[in-house]
C-alpha cells in the first residue's frame, strides 16, 4: 500500500472513533477475536455495531460482502442499514444484514435444496400455522377440547428450538400433554412438506441442519462470512447459538452484543447462558462492557439499577450518565385499572398542554395484552390519538391476507393452506364438503389437489362447486402465465381485478373502503419491487410479508400515544414512560412465581421497561384490578421494594410499597376540585414517621356518589367521613339495603 493510500485508510479510521467514549472506541476497534460487548440499556450499541462494520471495512480487514450482521427484528436491521449508508457514504454492497429468520432463509434459498428445502418454498406465519396445526390434530386424533392447538404449536417450536425432529420429540415425551403432541408432530411435518412450506422455527432449524449435514454449504459460508456480528445475543435460543457457532468455527471472528440484565425471552426458547457462558465457548473473548448511558435520566438509571440488582444471574455493571439528574421516578397506586388508565391520561394531557412533549413521546407499558383495553376506553373517550401495538397487524388483516394466500398461490399452486382460504372468496359455490371431497380424494389417488381441479368430476365434485373450482383454477393459471412477463404490481392489479376481489371489498360501506385502503397498501409494498417479473420477485416480496413484526410496524415521528407490552418495547425508547399494572401476579406474572430464574426474568421485563424512559417515569399498581371477568384484590409488586427512601422516588397514593415506607399524610380532595393524579410526591420514610402518628388516607368517595360493590351490587354513597383507619362510607345498595364499611375493605367501583 503507498503512503498516500495508507494516509487516507488512518484518516477514516479516525474519522470513525470521533465522538465514541473509551469503552465505545474499543469495541469498535477490536482485534479479530471473539469480542463481547456487554452493552447497557442506552449505551449506544447499535452505534457500536454499525461502527465496527464501517471500521473492519476502512482497515481492509474486511470487504463489505464479506461481513454478515444479525439483529432481532426488522426494524433495527433497518436501523443499521441506515447508518452504515451514511457512514460508507452509500449502501451497503454485498453485505448480508437481517434478521436469524431473513438470513436463514436466504441461506435456504441459496443452499437448501442440498437437504431437500425446494428453492421455492413458502413460510406460513402464525395464522397459517394454526390451521395447518387442526389439520394435523384431525389426521392424528387428538382432541381439539382437551389438547388446545395453541398449546400443540408452542410444544412444536420449543422442540424445534431446541433442534428436536417430530421422532426425537416422540421418543422424550413424558406426562399427558406431550404424547398428544407426539401425535400430531409427524402429521404437520407431512403438511408442511406437502405444501412447501416451512414455519417460522424451520427457517432456524433447517439452516443449522444445512450446515450440520453439508460440507459444500458449511465451507462455502464459512469463507463467505469472514466477520459475523450479532446484535442481541442474549436473546438466542439453541437453535440460533447453534447456526452462529458452525459459521465462525474455524476463524472465531465474531462479535456479539447484547445485556443479560434485558434477556426476556425464554418463553420462545432464549437461553440465558448463551451470553453468560460466552467466554467459556470461546476461551479468547476480550469482554468491553458499555456502561455510559446517553438515554435516561440519572434519576430513573439509579431506580431501575436498584431494581435488577437484586438479580443473581447477571454481569455485574453499573449504568452512569454525565447527563440531568432528571425529575424523581413517581410510583402511583389506584383504586382500580380504570382509575389507573384516567390518571394516566389526565397525565399525559398536562403533559401535553404544558409543552413538556406531544402525544408521540409518551408510552403506555404493561405485562399482558389484556390491560390495554382500560387504556384504550379512556383515551378514546379523551380524544387522545394512540396507536396499539400488538393489536390486529397490518399483514394480519383479513384482506390482506386474502390478497397475499393468491399470490402465493401463484408462486405454487400446491399451497393448500393459502388454496382453502381464498377459493370461496368471492363466494363461488364451492362448499366446505366439495373441499373436503377433493383433499380426499386427492389423498386416495396420490394426485396433487391442484391438478383435479380441471376435472372436479374425478373427485366427486359435480354442479355449481365443480364449475367453481374449474374457472378458480383457470383464472389462476392465466395469471401465472402474466406473471412470467409482467412486473408485480401489474399482475396485482389484475389479479384483484379478474377474482373479483375488488368488488368483493368495496360493497359499498365505509369499512369496504377502509379494507381496500389496506389492500392499496399492500399494492404500494408490490410497487416497490419494480419491473422484476413476477414469479421472480414473488418469493422475497411474500418473505417480507411473513416475516414482518409487530415493532416492525411502528412509524417514527406518530402523533399519537403509544401502547405496547414490555416485551414489544424492547429496543425502542420514549421521553415519557407509563408502565402499569405493577402488581403481584402482573408483574411478576403468576406463571412465574415457581423459580428462581423465571422470577428473574419477570424483574428483568421491569429493567427493560423502566430504561425505555429518557425524561421521565412512571410506576403504578393499583387497590384492586378485574380479572378474567371479576374484582379481586391487588398487591403491589415485590419489585418495587428495591426502590427504597433516598430522594429518587416519589410516591402517589394512600398504600405503602412494602418494607420501602410507611403512609404518608395525604390531603383530602376539595369536592369539585379534586387533586391531580400523578403528582410527584416525596414519601415519608421510616424515620420520618414520628411514633403514634395518625395516618390519614386520601378520601376517594362523597355524598351522591355512585358506586358498585363485588357482592351487593349497585346503589348510592349516603356518607363518607375520614376515621383514624382510613375512610369509611354508608351506602345505599338499590338491592341490598343500607350497609356501612371501611373502604381499605371493601371492594368499592366508582360509577360515572
Amino acid at each position: 500500500m503507498s503512503h498516500a493510500a495508507a494516509g487516507v485508510e488512518a484518516a477514516e479510521s479516525e474519522r470513525l472513533l470521533v465522538g465514541l467514549n473509551p469503552a465505545q472506541v474499543e469495541a469498535v476497534t477490536a482485534p479479530d477475536q471473539p469480542v463481547l460487548v456487554l452493552a447497557g440499556a442506552g449505551s449506544g450499541k447499535t452505534r457500536v455495531l454499525t461502527h465496527r462494520i464501517a471500521h473492519l471495512i476502512a482497515t481492509g480487514r474486511a470487504r463489505q460482502d464479506s461481513i454478515l450482521a444479525v439483529t432481532f427484528t426488522n426494524k433495527a436491521a433497518r436501523e443499521m442499514r441506515s447508518r452504515l449508508s451514511t457512514l460508507l457514504g452509500g449502501e451497503p454492497q454485498g453485505m448480508w444484514l437481517g434478521t436469524f429468520h431473513a438470513c436463514s432463509a436466504r441461506m435456504l434459498r441459496l443452499r437448501g435444496e442440498l437437504v431437500g428445502v425446494p428453492r421455492d418454498f413458502v413460510i406460513y406465519d402464525e395464522a397459517d400455522r394454526t390451521s395447518v396445526i387442526k389439520e394435523a390434530m384431525r389426521r392424528g386424533g387428538v382432541d381439539e377440547k382437551r389438547t388446545s392447538a395453541s398449546t400443540v404449536a408452542a410444544e412444536i417450536s420449543r422442540a424445534k428450538n431446541d433442534l428436536q425432529s417430530a421422532e426425537i420429540y416422540g421418543a422424550r415425551a413424558q406426562g399427558y400433554v406431550e404424547p398428544q403432541v407426539a401425535r400430531v408432530f409427524p402429521h404437520y411435518e407431512l403438511i408442511l412438506e406437502e405444501n412447501r412450506a416451512l414455519d417460522f422455527d424451520d427457517l432456524l432449524l433447517r439452516a443449522v441442519r444445512l450446515l450440520e449435514a453439508s460440507q459444500e454449504a458449511r465451507e462455502g459460508f464459512r469463507a463467505r462470512f469472514g466477520h459475523v456480528l450479532v446484535d442481541e445475543y442474549q436473546d438466542t435460543n439453541r437453535a440460533q447459538y447453534m447456526l452462529l457457532r458452525l459459521l465462525v468455527e474455524e476463524h472465531h471472528r465474531v462479535t456479539v452484543v447484547g445485556d443479560p440484565d434485558q434477556s426476556v425471552y425464554s418463553w420462545r426458547g432464549a437461553d440465558i447462558r448463551n451470553i453468560l457462558e460466552f467466554q467459556r465457548d470461546y476461551p479468547d473473548a476480550l469482554v468491553i462492557p458499555l456502561e455510559q448511558n446517553y438515554r435516561s435520566t440519572a434519576a430513573i438509571l439509579r431506580a431501575a439499577g436498584a431494581v435488577i440488582q437484586e438479580n443473581s444471574l447477571r454481569v455485574e455493571k453499573s449504568l452512569w450518565t454525565d447527563g440531568p439528574e432528571g425529575a424523581p421516578v413517581t410510583v402511583a397506586q389506584f383504586y382500580d385499572e380504570r382509575e389507573e388508565a384516567t390518571a394516566v391520561a389526565r397525565e399525559i394531557l398536562a403533559l401535553v398542554d404544558r409543552g413538556e412533549v406531544d402525544l408521540g413521546d409518551v408510552a403506555v407499558l404493561y405485562r399482558t395484552n389484556a390491560q390495554s383495553r382500560s387504556f384504550e376506553e379512556i383515551l378514546l373517550r379523551a380524544g387522545i390519538p394512540y396507536r396499539l401495538v400488538g393489536g390486529l397487524r397490518f399483514y394480519q388483516r383479513k384482506e390482506v391476507k386474502d390478497v397475499l394466500a393468491y399470490l402465493r398461490l401463484l408462486a405454487y399452486h400446491q399451497d393448500r393452506v393459502a388454496f382453502e382460504r381464498v377459493v370461496n372468496v368471492p363466494k363461488r359455490g364451492i362448499g366446505a364438503h366439495s373441499l373436503q371431497q377433493l383433499v380426499a380424494a386427492a389423498q386416495d389417488q396420490g394426485t396433487p389437489f391442484w391438478d383435479l381441479l380441471a376435472d372436479p368430476a374425478r373427485a366427486g365434485v359435480r354442479g355449481q362447486a365443480a364449475a367453481g373450482l374449474a374457472r378458480f383454477a383457470t383464472t389462476l393459471e392465466e395469471v401465472s402465465e402474466w406473471g412470467q412477463s409482467w412486473p408485480l404490481v401489474q399482475v396485482f392489479d389484475r389479479l384483484v381485478e379478474v377474482v373479483g376481489y375488488r368488488s368483493y371489498v368495496r360493497d359499498g360501506s365505509p369499512e369496504g373502503e377502509e379494507r381496500w385502503a389496506n389492500v392499496m397498501e399492500l399494492r404500494g409494498l408490490a410497487a416497490e419491487q419494480g419491473d422484476l417479473p413476477t414469479l421472480d420477485a414473488l418469493p422475497a416480496f411474500l418473505e417480507q410479508a411473513a416475516l414482518a413484526g409487530d415493532v416492525d410496524q411502528l412509524e417514527d415521528g406518530a402523533r399519537a400515544v403509544t401502547l405496547i407490552t414490555l416485551h414489544q418495547v424492547k429496543g425502542l425508547e420514549f421521553p415519557v414512560v407509563f408502565v402499569s399494572g405493577v402488581e403481584e401476579g402482573l408483574l411478576p406474572h403468576s406463571r412465574s412465581l415457581d423459580t428462581v430464574a423465571e422470577m428473574e426474568e419477570e424483574r428483568r421485563l421491569l429493567y427493560v421497561g423502566m430504561t425505555r424512559a429518557k425524561r421521565l417515569l412512571y410506576l403504578s399498581h393499583c387497590f384492586q384490578r378485574h380479572l378474567y371477568g371479576s374484582p379481586k384484590a391487588a398487591i403491589p409488586s415485590r419489585f418495587l421494594g428495591a426502590l427504597g427512601p433516598g430522594g429518587a422516588v416519589a410516591r402517589w397514593g394512600s398504600t405503602p410499597v412494602a418494607g420501602t415506607a410507611r403512609p404518608y399524610v395525604a390531603p383530602v380532595a376539595t369536592h369539585g376540585q379534586p387533586a391531580p393524579l400523578m403528582r410527584a410526591r416525596q414519601f415519608v420514610t421510616d424515620r420520618a414517621v414520628a411514633p403514634g402518628r395518625a395516618v390519614i388516607a386520601e378520601q376517594r368517595f362523597r355524598a351522591g356518589d355512585r358506586v358498585e360493590h363485588a357482592r351487593f351490587g349497585k346503589g348510592s354513597i349516603v356518607l363518607s367521613e375520614m376515621a383514624t383507619g382510613g375512610e369509611e362510607v354508608v351506602i345505599d345498595f338499590d338491592t341490598s339495603g343500607r350497609r356501612r364499611f371501611a373502604v381499605t375493605d371493601a371492594v368499592l367501583r366508582k360509577l360515572g
